[in-house]
């Protein structure tokens, strides 16, 4: 992107958001007889810096003007211009970066089944951290939950930087709640809100997820992976695995651009790189994972029946009757305990008559019972 394409690209930037970002920095705004521009000034240790933001597009010297603005606050906050461009375009986003460095691919381009892969599996990790976000397991199978794909939904691809080679993967705000659903928050929703959005929790998850493995693997710690309560899923292992350290040469970083005007709940961790040294050691861990759930009963069917706490804030668990074919061809039922989340998928199953998938243990023939029992709703809505 060169200076021309910045330049253009200032039209589409919203100057109400720098003039946010610029108070919640803790700028101080200066009183103008200028109803289309704001003055605000900030004193550093050795001048005082004054920025002039420009609110009417029509402005003869708006894309100078604007573009000056960029370049100044990128240089404070110690960004490429680039960088800085990219956060105010997408304010209400959180922007996990996933940087692959390879000797062949130094100029910035790569290899199209590489590309395929790295940005498929991308989106992977985030269904992955999503899930277990929302619905915490060891393994997840079957189609991703309907919360799942509306968050995938709303992400998207930004554009990549020379240099290796980054996808910017950009996740807008929403809330979620299995009571209220979705709702896509905006740059003036209160920060609070924002700042304990799905979309945070996730970004932070995935980089808290990878400092997590590292750090287990560096300490040959590979039992607490396997059965530990760090609720990371198998999915997750396979989704990282994936992105391409196996290559003798590679080395994948990423990073949280997080949202520059939701400074609250941000994690402690920006920046963690992983090299191809981790390959094989988390393909144990999910060979692991895997194993353990192999001699799980798996049952198809219909959700018969539901019994829960009839009010919902005091809802921590709920029973499920399904109803599915056995073996010689006669119908079956089986009683299950679920947490909060799989009850609510089955509630939606049951509302709509969709099919399910209940995994655990089965227990008894007559009055048969699952335990840890975890639903997957395997139709399409």
């Amino acid at each position: 992107m060169n200076y021309e394409d910045h330049r253009d690209i200032v039209y589409k930037l919203n100057p109400h958001v720098v003039v946010k970002y610029l108070k919640d920095a803790q700028w101080n705004e200066l009183p103008t007889k200028r109803k289309n521009v704001k003055i605000f000034q900030r004193e550093t240790s050795n001048d005082f810096e004054q920025i002039n933001v420009p609110l009417d597009k029509n402005f003869l010297d708006y894309k100078r003007v604007m573009y000056d603005v960029i370049c100044k606050i990128a240089s404070l906050e110690g960004k490429s211009v680039q960088q800085q461009m990219l956060s105010f375009l997408n304010p209400n986003a959180d922007i996990l970066k996933i940087r692959l460095y390879r000797k062949d691919i130094e100029f910035g381009d790569i290899t199209f089944d590489n590309a395929i892969k790295l940005y498929e599996n991308a989106k992977k990790l985030l269904a992955a951290t999503a899930s277990d976000v929302i619905n915490p397991r060891k393994t997840h199978s079957g189609r991703p939950d309907d919360s799942v794909q509306k968050f995938l939904s709303q992400c998207r691809f930004g554009q990549t930087e020379i240099g290796s080679y980054v996808v910017p993967v950009v996740c807008p705000f929403i809330d979620y709640s299995g009571t209220e659903g979705y709702q896509q928050l905006s740059i003036f929703t209160a920060e609070d809100k924002c700042a304990n959005s799905l979309t945070r929790k996730v970004t932070n998850t995935v980089m808290a997820n990878i400092a997590t493995i590292k750090e287990k693997v560096n300490n040959g710690n590979y039992a607490s992976l396997v059965e530990g309560e760090d609720s990371i899923s198998s999915n997750f292992y396979e989704a990282l695995n994936s992105l391409n350290p196996n290559l003798e040469d590679a080395t994948l970083e990423f990073t949280a651009e997080w949202s520059p005007i939701v400074k609250k709940n941000r994690g402690p961790i920006r920046s963690i790189d992983i090299s191809h040294d981790y390959y094989e050691p988390l393909q144990g861990v999910i060979s692991a994972i895997k194993s353990s759930t192999v001699n799980k009963t798996k049952i198809i069917g219909g959700v018969k029946a539901l019994t829960a706490h009839p009010t919902l804030d005091a809802r921590e668990f709920g029973e499920i009757v399904v109803a599915y074919i056995g073996i010689n061809g006669k119908l079956k039922t089986v009683r299950a305990k679920l947490n909060k989340e799989d009850y609510s998928c089955a509630v939606q199953a049951h509302q709509y008559g969709k099919t399910i998938q209940l995994t655990g243990d089965l227990k008894g023939t007559s009055r048969a019972t699952m335990e840890n029992a975890s639903l997957n709703i395997i139709e399409p809505f």
